[in-house]
């Protein structure tokens, strides 16, 4: 049997409304470990902060929702989201695969779900990481968290016409698959 290492926390990332700072998704370890530090916020500094989901079921206006709630005990909306980071020492190489459910020959599927990022609607926002999420998430906690400060993730949208639209349907969810080696 392979050694396996699972860290769990928090997803997060850049906060919804904000320029500047990262880009991508991370994952936030439960029990943080501090160096030096100074403690309140800076005007001259970066921002991170854990991201909620933007997913929603029928039960409101509009719907975005390609994902099961089996694991979340009800909606996805406005809920925190965890993470985890795996690490097998049989196998060196992690790939995620968008558009996609099945990993490749040889290689073993770890997970598959959905693309989400951050929402693009508004012209004033910014870029965020694609990640992988499990089709069937879980939530940090059972509370919900609306407001400004926290970032956002919503499933992704395929738009072709620089891809086939033979084979990328406009409007329709991305898969994903992520998969080691």
């Amino acid at each position: 049997m392979a050694d396996v290492v699972t860290v769990k926390g928090y997803g997060a990332g850049p906060r919804y409304n904000k320029g500047g700072s990262g880009s991508n998704f991370l994952c936030l370890p439960e029990d943080p470990q501090w160096k030096t530090f100074l403690d309140g916020y800076s005007s001259v500094a970066g921002e991170i902060s854990g991201f909620s989901y933007e997913i929603f079921n029928s039960a409101v206006s509009y719907q975005n929702s390609p994902f099961s709630e089996s694991n979340s005990d009800g909606p996805l909306a406005f809920r925190p989201a965890p993470c985890a980071v795996c690490y097998v020492a049989s196998r060196s190489t992690v790939l995620m695969i968008p558009a996609r459910i099945q990993c490749p020959d040889d290689w073993t599927m770890e997970y598959a779900g959905y693309l989400v990022s951050d929402f693009t609607q508004n012209s004033d926002k910014k870029r965020s990481s694609y990640i992988c999420l499990d089709e069937a998430p879980e939530v940090a906690d059972n509370k919900t968290v609306q407001g400004k400060w926290h970032g956002v993730i919503y499933p992704v949208e395929v738009t072709c016409g620089t891809v086939p639209c033979s084979s990328y349907i406009n409007g329709r969810e991305l898969a994903c698959v992520v998969c080691s080696k």
